[in-house]
C-alpha cells in the first residue's frame, strides 16, 4: 500500500529516524539497489526509481565526472521527497 507521505514527512513525525536516512544514501550510493531499501518501521523504498524520478538528481547522478561528495545531496533530496511503500 502507498503512503501519501514522503520520506521527510516521516522523519519528521520521528517514524524513520536520520541515521536510516543517512543509511538509505549510502546504500544507493555504494550501488546496493536490487531490492527495495527497508526502513525499521516496514516502509520500503527502491532507491533507483526514487532517484530516476528526483529530475536534479537524475541529472546529476548520471554524469560521470561528478564525484560521490557531489552526488550525495542529490541522492538525499531524492530520497527524502519519496513515498514509500508501507508493508
Amino acid at each position: 500500500m502507498t503512503d501519501l507521505q514522503t520520506i521527510q514527512m516521516l522523519h519528521t513525525a520521528n517514524v524513520i529516524a536520520e541515521d536510516e536516512i543517512d543509511a538509505s544514501v549510502e546504500a544507493f550510493l555504494a550501488g546496493a539497489v536490487g531490492e527495495p531499501y527497508r526502513f525499521r518501521s516496514g516502509h520500503r523504498l527502491n532507491l533507483v526509481k526514487a532517484v530516476r524520478s528526483h529530475p536534479g538528481a537524475q541529472e546529476f547522478v548520471g554524469r560521470a565526472n561528478v564525484g560521490t561528495q557531489l552526488k550525495r545531496p542529490f541522492v538525499r533530496a531524492a530520497i527524502l521527497q519519496a513515498r514509500p511503500l508501507k508493508g
